[in-house]
């Protein structure tokens, strides 16, 4: 079950790791949310210009806050940011769920997003992002950590295999029109 279903979970929490010293590692308050929303819009902007399958609903926002405030209110969920001094500089969501019951691996950890700021990038607050979600999720039950990453956004893909990610599944999408035998008349 994803956040965005908003149906409640059962799981625990936890805390950081270290970089760079004068950015805090810290949960999300009420008094953040704009700021969040901004920096969800950073990435958003960048996924969309990247690919158009990512093009957002026009209450997007709305959906972005109910999604947030979900996750915050879920055990399974875990919504972090970082945080230089005032300024909001990345944020990342995670949560746990079971895996298919065929599977010896039970419970898998999901880091669901995470984004750092562009102008904030390079020093070390996405690692130490995942390490905190890592952590929160291992200690929740997970016993592996994924990680969707889109495949045209070679700076993510990028950051996830510095960091230690090896490739396991690929994700397609399929021209449904196409199989069906539709044309796409425009």
């Amino acid at each position: 079950m994803h956040a965005w279903n908003a149906r409640p979970g059962e799981r625990e929490s936890s805390g950081a790791a270290g970089a760079s010293t004068r950015v805090s590692i810290r949960d999300v308050t009420d008094e953040d949310l704009k700021a969040l929303l901004e920096l969800w819009h950073e990435l958003m902007d960048l996924h969309v210009a990247l690919d158009e399958r990512f093009q957002l609903a026009p209450n997007a926002d709305q959906r972005f806050y109910g999604y947030i405030e979900t996750a915050r209110s879920r055990d399974d969920y875990f919504v972090r940011l970082a945080a230089d001094g005032p300024e909001i500089v990345g944020f990342a969501v995670s949560c746990i769920l079971p895996n298919s019951p065929v599977y010896q691996t039970r419970w898998i950890g999901y880091i669901n997003d995470l984004c750092v700021a562009k102008a904030a990038r390079r020093q070390g607050i996405g690692k130490r992002l995942a390490v905190d979600a890592v952590r929160w999720l291992t200690q929740s039950g997970a016993e592996t950590v994924e990680v969707y990453v889109a495949k045209r956004n070679q700076t993510a893909v990028d950051f996830w295999h510095r960091i230690g990610g090896t490739d396991y599944l690929e994700r397609l999408t399929l021209d449904v029109e196409r199989l069906q035998g539709k044309s796409r008349a425009k």
